[in-house]
């Protein structure tokens, strides 16, 4: 009785494990598809610091979703421990790609 018990609980197992499909995850796109090239970047002058610890951020030409709308240059006080990581603007298989600035963390 145990015996058979056991075989019909395997040939369960079995058929269970047959319906099993393993995929390799995708990895996640970085950025977001964007209709093509950002326009040339604005010519601006950079002021004087306010301060030491001030950044300088260089304008840049963000994605709303819709369209690129420009962000002047400024001075900013990092968090602490970042670093202005800059936006990319890419092409990849004929597409364009959009990964938006920020400050990231230093420390990983």
């Amino acid at each position: 009785m145990r015996t058979a018990m056991m075989v019909g609980l395997w040939i369960a197992l079995c058929a269970t494990a047959v319906g099993c499909v393993l995929n390799e995850p995708e990895l996640p796109t970085r950025g977001v598809v964007v209709s093509g090239p950002p326009p040339a970047p604005v010519r601006e002058e950079k002021p004087a610091a306010p301060g030491p610890q001030a950044v300088w951020i260089s304008g840049y030409w963000h994605w709303t979703g819709m369209q690129y709308t420009w962000v002047p240059g400024h001075w900013d006080a990092p968090p602490p421990g970042a670093t202005w990581a800059a936006p990319v603007y890419s092409v990849r298989e004929g597409k364009y790609f959009y990964e938006s600035g920020g400050w990231r963390n230093a420390i990983r």
